[in-house]
């Protein structure tokens, strides 16, 4: 009987040992970093059932133009209230990060949203564009300045 318990012992101690001494590779997860655009809700009016809906828009950064939300078969997306499009928009992974003030609080945010940094570096190149004749343009208060002298 102790001849099979020392040999059961030994068997547990080989397990251990082994288990103790092989190295897990854990999978490293992708650095994930913000990715930053505009978007907003406008009233616009569908016109095959006379009413007024709410319909976002997600910025380009490229030119700067609010492009309409489409589902996939290519038919505009909209809301009966404005909310739901906020409720919309964070359902396919955006966050409301920043409310523009310049603008009514439903119609202009800044949203963003996670994406790995090799993405963010692919639309960043995208979007990147050099030169070498910039010039400044006046403020508004350089404006009133040099036609106040």
């Amino acid at each position: 009987m102790k001849k099979i318990l020392i040999i059961m012992a030994l068997a547990t101690m080989t397990i251990v040992v082994n288990a103790q001494n092989k190295v897990t590779s854990a999978k490293v997860a992708p650095e994930m970093v913000y990715y930053y655009t505009s978007f907003n809700v406008v009233r616009m009016r569908e016109t095959s059932k006379g009413k007024d809906v709410y319909v976002p828009s997600i910025g380009d950064n490229k030119t700067m133009q609010m492009n309409l939300c489409k589902d996939s078969e290519g038919k505009i997306i909209y809301f009966n209230v404005p909310l739901n499009a906020f409720n919309w928009i964070t359902s396919q992974g955006w966050e409301l990060w920043n409310h523009d003030d310049n603008y009514n609080a439903i119609q202009r945010w800044v949203i963003r949203k996670k994406v790995t940094k090799e993405e963010l570096n692919r639309l960043i190149k995208e979007d990147l564009e050099t030169s070498n004749s910039i010039e400044s343009i006046p403020s508004a208060v350089d404006e009133l300045r040099s036609r106040m002298k």
